[in-house]
């Protein structure tokens, strides 16, 4: 299931995220398919996270793609299970506010993201939840919001 900037119209960078949900998340087989992508003609790097242990409860894998202009895209792969505690959490989000998004507010988001480089961006939900609940419009806004809003290790807010 695609979640993110993608599904809502707000991608700054070339980056894909996925969830992908089984029954019981097995190491051996989320490989499986990463051995696979990882001939597809572009793909550059994969990275692994076993997170199984911690409040995330997934396994992760980054695949790193040279697209044929040249652009590097990060698609971030969640593999978690059906009954994860957060199941449907970033599905919930990307729908509200796909949904609630104002032209203003989108116009917002879109200056605070540019405004972040690639290597330190920001998280987006941090960025809607600012644009949307504090009013925020720009990037040096942002940057006093956040510095007062520390981010939750899991996001629960919705707009």
């Amino acid at each position: 299931m695609v979640v993110g900037s993608l599904r809502f119209g707000l991608m700054r960078h070339p980056n894909l995220d996925l969830e992908i949900y089984t029954e019981t998340p097995q190491v051996a087989q989320g490989f499986a398919v990463v051995a696979e992508l990882a001939q597809v003609p572009g793909v550059r790097q994969v990275f692994y996270l076993n997170a199984m242990d911690t409040p995330d409860q997934g396994l992760y894998w980054r695949v790193d793609f040279e697209d044929e202009q040249g652009d590097l895209w990060d698609i971030d792969n969640w593999l978690v299970a059906h009954d994860h505690p957060n199941a449907g959490l970033a599905d919930g989000l990307a729908s509200a506010l796909a949904a609630k998004l104002t032209t203003e507010q989108r116009l917002a988001v879109l200056t605070i993201k540019n405004a972040s480089d690639r290597a330190n961006k920001a998280r987006g939900v941090d960025i809607y939840k600012a644009v949307m609940t504090g009013g925020v419009r720009t990037a040096q806004e942002f940057e006093a919001w956040r510095a007062a809003n520390p981010p939750a290790e899991i996001e629960l807010w919705r707009p």
